[in-house]
């Protein structure tokens, strides 16, 4: 995906404001320059499989230190919704969306179960939250039929799927990805 200037600084500058919060608050395990650029990567390889260009409101559960939704929100500018129930972290959330003057990005200080959104979004993603199938129940009251879900797993993935969900799979470098549509969960 083609990343103008504007949007490449404002990746840069969030890799900045992680590595200067990591050093005292150990947000993620990234320690360089090298790893978050990485994690980066990890985040927006997606775009280069499938299309997401037609979504228009993505909700990243379990934010933590802003992977992969604060890449996605950069690349997509679509309005984005982060469930983070640790204080720390949605702390840092917030400021890096007033540093970065992030427009439409909401830091929800919530767990998944407890959040209430008069629209739905039709993208979720998450990275190395729950097990698949306790994700896809803490959640359901956020997905509607065209939701697409993006999750980010690790190794184990394909141990976690419930049985009989369609799903599409696919891999880069350690990562795993796997994609969901909202009406396969809810039929």
């Amino acid at each position: 995906m083609f990343l103008s200037t504007a949007q490449q600084e404002l990746l840069e500058n969030y890799t900045q404001m992680l590595l200067s919060w990591n050093a005292i608050h150990s947000l993620s395990g990234a320690k360089d320059t090298k790893d978050i650029q990485k994690n980066i990567e990890n985040s927006l390889y997606p775009l280069s499989k499938i299309d997401l260009s037609h979504k228009h409101l993505l909700l990243d559960i379990g934010s933590g230190n802003g992977f992969p939704a604060i890449p996605l929100h950069i690349a997509l500018r679509i309005p984005t919704i982060l469930c983070e129930p640790n204080a720390k972290k949605a702390a840092f959330l917030q400021n890096i969306k007033a540093t970065l003057k992030l427009q439409n990005l909401s830091i929800q200080r919530k767990k998944i179960e407890s959040l209430e959104l008069k629209n739905l979004p039709d993208l979720i993603t998450s990275r190395a939250t729950f097990a698949t199938k306790v994700l896809l129940e803490k959640c359901k009251h956020c997905i509607k039929d065209n939701t697409t879900l993006l999750l980010y797993k690790g190794s184990n993935v394909k141990n976690e799927i419930p049985d009989n969900l369609k799903y599409t799979h696919f891999t880069h470098t350690l990562s795993q990805y796997l994609i969901i549509n909202g009406k396969d969960i809810l039929c």
